[in-house]
């Protein structure tokens, strides 16, 4: 049986890991930064854990957090293509292959528009980057129309789409902040 002792020093441990600000995932000014862009999603959860998955360390500027966002965003729209194209091979009704045959070619833009807009972050061209990021809500939401339009089913792609629109959207408000 462990002694007290050795309970008191695993208390402590424990508390020290909870209170110690020094251990938490990020500092708090970029705690700050990332709140100020995630207050402004309809998600915050979503924001808030895509950043602190990603962030390379403690500290992060704004630019830090821009490239998270078009990385996960370039990334999130490569995956979903791909999920609907596999999906594409496998519905046999008619209707629901058009509205994924408009979502093919919405995440194809969505792909095209966030490698514009990663290539622009990288040669420091900001106003370049927010200028492809901007255009791509319309796409998206040519993917979320089709679905809303009978006779199509249910959207089977819809948290996708759902998450799509979150990180476009932190593209765009970071990159916003890092332009201003």
């Amino acid at each position: 049986m462990a002694s007290p002792k050795c309970y008191f020093i695993l208390a402590l441990l424990a508390t020290s890991l909870f209170i110690n600000p020094a251990l938490a995932a990020v500092d708090e000014p970029t705690q700050q930064l990332i709140d100020k862009i995630c207050r402004q999603m309809e998600e915050y959860a979503f924001c808030n854990d895509t950043f602190n998955q990603n962030v390379l360390g403690p500290s992060a500027d704004i630019r830090a957090l821009t490239q998270i966002t078009v990385e996960q965003s370039s990334s999130n729209a490569t995956n979903t293509h791909s999920f609907i194209t596999d999906l594409l091979e496998r519905t046999t009704d008619p209707a629901e292959k058009n509205a994924l045959i408009t979502c093919e070619n919405a995440y194809h833009q969505l792909i095209d528009g966030f490698s514009q807009a990663t290539l622009a972050f990288f040669q420091q061209d900001f106003d370049s980057m927010l200028e492809a990021e901007r255009r791509l809500p319309r796409a998206l939401a040519s993917c979320t129309d089709i679905f809303n339009t009978p006779p199509n089913p249910p959207n089977p792609i819809g948290d996708r789409n759902k998450q799509m629109r979150i990180l476009t959207a932190m593209a765009i408000a970071a990159g916003t902040d890092l332009t201003a």
